[in-house]
């Protein structure tokens, strides 16, 4: 019974407490993310399968192991399998491309997409290249550039048929069409 009473206040509440809300503000939150219904859900799957610069995580999580086999008169020297962190050509990539993710984060797609394109002209070597071939794609078909995101999003699948983000790629262009 008090169960229903608490809600039942909650209910009747709830548009009064409603009336404070500056409508401003809920435009100004819709338009900070431009990226919009299927753009968005892929784009969110983008960067969770992107490698984040170092600097913003909060949290780090670390395997451990010991190389080889040691005797008691060695140190024991830890190792941690694929670490980039001291090699400063692949943070400064990083740095890079962690820069243009923001600018599309913050709804800036033109510029977001220059830094995506120039990310793939400056460094055609990189690991991250097929990740910025297709944020590139993604951000011309969010600014609604359909011929040129498919060609982008084509390449990219012609040249990384294996990415994990190939199945999303095909999806966007066919709703591009």
């Amino acid at each position: 019974m008090k169960v229903l009473l608490i809600l039942g206040l909650l209910f009747i509440s709830a548009p009064l407490m409603a009336e404070n809300i500056d409508p401003e503000d809920v435009v100004k939150a819709e338009k900070k993310n431009a990226f919009k219904g299927l753009f968005y859900t892929v784009w969110n799957k983008f960067k969770s399968m992107s490698p984040k610069n170092e600097d913003k995580l909060r949290t780090v999580t670390v395997t451990m192991g010991v190389r080889g086999a040691e005797t008691t008169s060695t140190i024991l020297q830890p190792y941690w399998k694929d670490d980039k962190t001291s090699d400063k050509q692949f943070m400064e990539q990083l740095e890079d491309f962690a820069k243009a993710q923001t600018m599309a984060d913050n709804g800036d797609l033109e510029n977001a997409n220059q830094a995506f394109n120039g990310f793939v002209e400056k460094y055609p070597e990189s690991d991250l290249k097929p990740n910025a071939q297709f944020a590139e794609a993604l951000t011309m078909g969010a600014m609604g550039k359909a011929s040129e995101s498919n060609l982008s999003f084509k390449t990219f699948i012609d040249q990384n048929p294996d990415h994990p983000l190939v199945k999303e790629a095909k999806l966007v262009m066919n709703e591009l069409e």
